[in-house]
């Protein structure tokens, strides 16, 4: 998208849906929020599925569970929300993993068939979709970077921003699914928001990592311009959501 110097355009970036795993009230406010903002470009950061079944180190019960429902909830999400862009994750990615290099052919041949599915789907709400990759999964508007996430724990942000951010610019990312942001030393200054998520906050899986102490709902959104930009984080204030939304002239 095209920024001007001086009129700034609305953004915002959701991640971590998690498919069947997902928090209904919070997507709920996510699709409110969005109607009374009104941004010009919608970011999905990742983690749209869960594929909890087809995860390296799945367990027998998670294996013989379905991705019916998962996947249905997944498209439907992207059906209401109509993101202009989805930075695949390391969950979505499962599901590309498995279609190129599954040794079960039956396994393979329904793993490309969700493939095509999801990129249709993209393509026909004409949403851009990159792969979960280091190099490829990045997004740019202006000084702000939009990834998914490659790292975890509590320095996560800090080196997402050390790595992605411009002079003068912010990281925003998911994958981490706690609410966090970081300063780093850089010639102009460069910052790293983590956005929270929009999945359950207690995860199976998760169990064991005390990581998930730190997981929290939410999501950026902001103002940006050619040189210069506006990062909010929407979070609770107790049992209710509180937003700035305002650009004064």
């Amino acid at each position: 998208m095209h920024l001007s110097k001086s009129q700034p355009i609305k953004w915002i970036y959701a991640s971590d849906l998690h498919g069947d795993m997902q928090q209904g009230n919070v997507v709920d406010e996510l699709y409110k929020f969005t109607n009374d903002f009104q941004p010009s470009v919608k970011i999905f950061g990742g983690d749209l599925f869960d594929f909890r079944a087809i995860r390296r180190g799945a367990t027998a019960t998670e294996r013989a569970d379905s991705m019916a429902l998962d996947v249905e909830l997944g498209l439907e999400f992207l059906s209401k929300w109509r993101p202009n862009v989805f930075l695949r994750g390391n969950h979505d990615e499962r599901l590309w993993d498995t279609a190129k290099y599954a040794d079960d052919g039956l396994v393979r041949d329904h793993a490309q068939d969700g493939v095509r599915s999801i990129t249709t789907k993209c393509k026909l709400i004409k949403c851009k979709m990159l792969p979960y990759n280091v190099n490829e999964g990045i997004y740019k508007l202006g000084k702000l970077t939009f990834i998914h996430g490659f790292h975890a724990g509590i320095t996560a942000t800090k080196r997402h921003a050390e790595i992605y951010s411009c002079e003068g610019g912010a990281t925003i990312h998911g994958h981490t699914h706690s609410i966090q942001q970081a300063s780093i030393a850089r010639l102009g200054g460069a910052v790293g928001f983590g956005v929270g998520c929009l999945c359950q906050l207690n995860m199976e899986y998760n169990r064991h990592f005390t990581s998930r102490l730190m997981h929290a709902h939410g999501w950026a959104y902001g103002f940006a311009t050619k040189d210069d930009y506006q990062v909010f984080q929407a979070r609770k204030m107790g049992k209710r959501w509180v937003y700035a939304t305002k650009f004064n002239e």
